[in-house]
C-alpha cells in the first residue's frame, strides 16, 4: 500500500472500524457480515480530510455461518487469505463536497484491492461527527473475480458494503 503525505494532521483508524456487507444468497436470502482488523490513517489539513488509506484483515470476516466463513476466507475463488490476507483502499483524490447540518461530505476516488486485484472506484463518505466517517459502495464480484464460477443466483453479483471508520 502506498504511503500518505505526512503534511497535515494524521489520524489513525481505531479498533472500532468495521466494514459490513450484504449479499444476496439463493435469490431469496440476504447474507450479512462484517470484516474488522482495520489499519489505516486519514490526513486532515485545516479540519478538512485531504487523504485516506486503509486495510482490513480478511481473517476477521464473519457472516453468521462458520462453514461459509471458512470457504470465503480460504478458497482460491474467494479471498484466499494464505495469498492475500488483507483488503486495501487508497484514495488518489479526496474532494470536499460540502457541509450540511453538521455532516461533512467528501467524494473519494481511489483503488480498491481484493484478492490482489486492484480496480479504480469512487465513493461518497460522510463525516457524521468528529473522528467518525461512514461510506457506502457496491462491489461487482466480476471486476475482482470474487466467487469466480459461482452462479449469480447462489451469490449475487453485487455486494453492498458500508465502511464505518473511527479515528483517533
Amino acid at each position: 500500500m502506498a504511503t500518505l503525505s505526512v503534511f497535515g494532521q494524521p489520524k489513525v483508524f481505531n479498533s472500532s472500524t468495521v466494514a459490513t456487507f450484504e449479499a444476496g444468497n439463493m435469490i431469496f436470502n440476504t447474507v450479512r457480515g462484517s470484516i474488522q482488523g482495520a489499519q489505516g490513517r486519514a490526513i486532515y489539513e485545516d479540519g478538512i480530510l485531504t487523504a485516506i488509506s486503509g486495510s482490513l484483515d480478511i481473517n476477521t470476516l464473519k457472516s453468521g455461518n462458520r462453514t461459509r466463513d471458512g470457504h470465503l476466507k480460504k478458497k482460491e475463488e474467494f479471498f484466499n487469505i494464505e495469498k492475500t490476507p488483507r483488503i486495501y483502499f487508497l484514495a488518489n483524490d479526496v474532494l470536499f463536497v460540502g457541509k450540511t447540518n453538521g455532516t461533512t461530505t467528501y467524494k473519494l476516488s481511489g483503488s480498491l484491492t481484493l484478492r490482489g486485484v486492484s480496480n479504480e472506484m469512487s465513493l461518497e463518505i460522510k463525516e457524521t461527527s468528529k473522528n467518525h466517517l461512514v461510506g457506502t459502495f457496491t462491489v461487482n464480484r466480476d471486476l475482482w473475480g470474487l466467487g469466480e464460477g459461482w452462479s449469480k443466483t447462489i451469490i449475487s453479483q453485487d455486494i453492498d458494503v458500508q465502511v464505518d471508520i473511527h479515528l483517533e
